[in-house]
Order: structure tokens, then sequence, then C-alpha cells
């Protein structure tokens, strides 16, 4: 490999690096807020009301992946593949956020005008309707919000998505829904608090966007032909359809729990999921820039470069977030304790998500990669398959086993999807990401386990969380730090570090 590649290597591994690192620290800022958020609500309004909170919620979630239609990843593949030919990236910009916006009109509105239906069908409580209703409106906020957070990541400008959308937007979550509950108010002020939040984080964002970037959306300019929208849709339609699967994956097994069971057991089952999600901030975080750069790669024909890139990627993400199941598993019962004595009941819902997202996050981004190297099809027939599945699943058990049911059939299937996207990537591309250096945090994770185990045998319950959880991290990082630094990973760290003091 010569110094220019290794140079070009090391950049696009930095870029990743420095992406993750600004992702974390907000998506640590952001996870608070959400955990505040939902720990007031379930504090103030009980198991019960918090459950229609979390399911209106969680409806909202669920349709935003619809909203997309697949345009976020189109500007993610297309305005760093177009850099040379800024007209066409312009363009395809202006035809992704029409897309999406259409998308957002004819979703959020089609919840509006059936939330009646929706609520008869699965929760049907007082005020329901008109909570569903109120998260149809933050559906929409949000859809153009991520259409601005997607292309400050496809410039490598993430720190303003950051900003926005995981600094500002939960500490206004938190101060307004914190402010209308202290009064005593209802769930329903709640949502309407929520939404407030919504909107002004939506505002900052364009103000971000017209003061920090240059590049604009335009329908017009000589890139405006049926072949660019053809090459646009040819992509984008896939990702359509596979989000379209993803939502029978996603959150589909709360919903079929708000069928089957009780806005209580609802609550129950979505507080242990909320919780097992932590596992997966690390794939989120070096996601982010990921396939930008990976699109780039592949679209100049770097292979060696991209087959580093998404062997050390994931290793680090593998890396850690082993230590925070290691944690999240061990002290299950008290951490769930903490959103009050009947949440409890999750525990074994909790370790079941755990260790499907260790399996999540031991693939990494193969599921980018996928869609960065023109298998857009293929996540789509993924996301269906395994979507399809999940619901049949998840109809069954809960109806024999209830909430653990769901969680049985929906870790399994999260599990089995991503080994699955593994071996495909290796099938078209011939990559994979795995060599010994991953059995550094294995044996890692083994002995910062028992460390933990002895703090909790040892320990009440709360000074136990908190002993634990320094005493797991410390032994975790000793025992990475004693079979040596990889040498890519202590490169990495030097030039991040070096930016940050030159920035200084």
């Amino acid at each position: 490999m010569t110094d220019e590649a290794g140079e070009s290597r090391l950049r696009s591994l930095v870029s990743i690096a420095r992406g993750a690192s600004l992702y974390t620290v907000g998506k640590i800022l952001s996870d608070v807020g959400e955990f505040v958020l939902h720990l007031l609500v379930s504090r103030f309004l009980g198991a019960g009301l918090y459950g229609l909170f979390a399911y209106g919620k969680t409806l909202a979630f669920t349709a935003l992946l619809l909203t997309n239609l697949g345009s976020d990843t189109s500007i993610l593949k297309y305005i760093p593949q177009y850099e040379d030919e800024p007209s066409k990236r312009r363009f395809l910009l202006g035809l992704a956020w029409l897309t999406s916006f259409l998308g957002a009109v004819v979703v959020s509105t089609l919840l509006f005008v059936f939330a009646p239906t929706v609520a008869s069908l699965t929760l049907e409580e007082p005020g329901f309707v008109a909570i569903l209703r109120l998260f149809a409106g933050i559906l929409f906020l949000d859809t153009l919000a991520n259409l601005l957070y997607a292309t400050f990541r496809a410039v490598e400008l993430i720190e303003y998505e950051v900003l926005a959308d995981r600094v500002i937007k939960p500490v206004l979550r938190v101060v307004a829904v914190g402010s209308v509950l202290l009064v005593g108010a209802s769930v329903y002020s709640v949502v309407v608090a929520m939404v407030v939040a919504s909107a002004v984080t939506l505002f900052v964002a364009i103000a971000f966007f017209l003061n920090r970037l240059s590049i604009r959306p335009t329908l017009r300019g000589p890139h405006a032909t049926r072949e660019t929208v053809t090459e646009y849709y040819n992509y984008s339609l896939p990702l359509t359809a596979k989000e379209a699967g993803t939502v029978m994956q996603g959150r589909i097994d709360v919903l079929i729990v708000g069928i089957f069971l009780s806005s209580t057991a609802v609550g129950v089952y979505n507080v242990s999921v909320l919780v097992s999600s932590l596992l997966y901030v690390p794939l989120l975080a070096f996601n982010q820039l990921f396939p930008p750069i990976a699109a780039r790669l592949y679209a100049n024909d770097e292979r060696a470069d991209l087959a580093a890139i998404y062997r050390a990627t994931t290793r680090w993400i593998f890396t850690v977030s082993l230590v925070i199941g290691i944690f999240a598993v061990v002290f299950r019962a008290e951490i769930l304790t903490l959103f009050g004595p009947e949440f409890t009941a999750g525990t074994l819902v909790l370790t079941l998500f755990v260790v499907s997202q260790l399996f999540n996050c031991a693939t990494g981004p193969s599921d980018s990669l996928l869609m960065m190297t023109d298998h857009q099809y293929v996540v789509m027939a993924n996301e269906w398959v395994f979507g399809i599945a999940n619901v049949v699943l998840n109809v069954v058990l809960i109806q024999q086993y209830g909430f653990i049911g769901a969680a049985v059939a929906s870790a399994g299937v999260l599990a089995v999807r991503n080994l699955t996207k593994v071996a495909e990537v290796w099938h078209f591309e011939r990559l994979h990401p795995y060599s010994r250096s991953f059995l550094k945090p294995l044996f890692a994770g083994a002995v910062a386990a028992l460390g933990m185990l002895a703090v909790d045998a040892l320990l009440p319950s709360l000074p136990a969380v908190a002993l634990g959880a320094v005493v797991g991290t410390v032994v975790y990082a000793g025992v990475l730090f004693s079979f040596g630094i990889e040498p890519v990973d202590r490169q990495a760290y030097e030039e991040v570090a070096g930016a940050r003091d030159s920035a200084d």
C-alpha cells in the first residue's frame, strides 16, 4: 500500500471516527434526555398512561420510516457521489426533498384522519385519538427535519445535526414536558409540549442549513431529465419498499403488544426495549459518516480501503457496545426499578434484546454497505422477508407467552437478519468485517462481567449500579490496553486528538 493510499484510508477512518465522536456526545445527551422524558412521564402518570404515550410515540416513529421514502439514504449516496457535478447533485437533492415532503403530507394526514380507527383496533382508552392526532403533527415536523439532517451528514458536517437533533430537541422536550407535568397536566398536554419542541427544532435546523451550507435543492437545470429521475427512483423506490419491510421489524412488536395486551403491558415492554436500545448507540454513531464515505470509495473502486474501513468500523462498534450490554444484563433489575417497581417484570425482555443488539453491533454497518454498493434490492428483500417473519412470530407468541413472546420473536429475528446481511456482503462483494482482533474485546468483556457480578453481590442496588459501571469500564479498558492498541486505532485517535488541539 502506497503512502498516498494509506493517508487516504486514514482520512476516511478519521472522518468516521470524528463523526462518531460528535454523534456519541450528542447521542449521550439525547439518550439522557429521552431517559429523563420517559422517567418523568412514567413516574408522574403511571404505567397505564405512560403506555398510551409510548404507544402513540411508537406509531409516529414507525410511520417516520415510511415518510422518508428512501430520501435520507439517497441523499447520503448521491451528494458525495456527484461532488464533481454540483448541478446534478442539487437536482437530486431537490428530488429527494420533494419526494419525502409529499410522503410526509400523505402519511401524517392518514394518521390524523384514521386515528379513531387505529385507537379502536389497539388501545381503546379515553383521549387516545387526540394523542394520536398530535403525534401526526410531530411526524410531519420530524420528517422535514430529517431531510436537513441527512444533507448535513452527506457533506460530512454532522455537527449541525448533532446540535439540533441531539442537543436542542431533547433539552426542549424535557423542559417543556417537565414543566407541564409539574403543574399537574395530562398526557395530552405532554404531547402538545413535544409538538412545540419539534417545531422549534425544525426552525433551528433550517437556520443552520441556510447559514452554513452552500448547496441548495432545485428541480431545474441541465440534469432535470428522465434519465436522472429514473436513476433516482431506481435507487429510492426499493428503499421505500425496504422501509415498509422495516416497519414490520422496527417497533411492530410494541404495536402488536398493544393490540393483544393492555396499556400497562405496553409500558413495561417499551421501557425494556428503550433501555436495550442504548447498545445501538455505537452502531448509529459510527454509521453516521460511513455511508457517504463508503459510497465515494465504491464509486472510485477503492476496494482495499473500503474493506479496511469496514473491518475497523465494525470492531469499534462491537468493542464499545459489548461493555454496555454486559452492564445492562448484570444490573437489569436495578435499572428497570428506576422507572417504577412494576417495570421489573421486563427483566427477561431486556436480557433478550441486549443479546440481539449485540448481534446487531457485531455485524457492523453491513446494511449501509449493501445499500452503498448498489444492492438496494437485496436490502429490500431482507426487510420484507424478516419483517413478515417478525409479524407472524409476534402474533403467535404474544398470544401464548404475552410480551415475553414478543421479545423472543423480535430479538430472534433481529439477530438472524443481521447475520444474513454479513453473509450477503461476503457473497456479493467478497468483504467481511472480522479479524483476530475481535478476540480482545470478547476476553475483556468476560473479565469485566466477573467484576460487575462481584460488585452486584456485595452492594445494595443503587450503589452497586454506580460502582459496577466504574469497575466494569475500568477493568474492560485495562484488559484491552494490556493486549495492545491496534496501529490503525492509535493513528486515528492521534489524528482526531490533533485536530481537536488545533481547533482549540
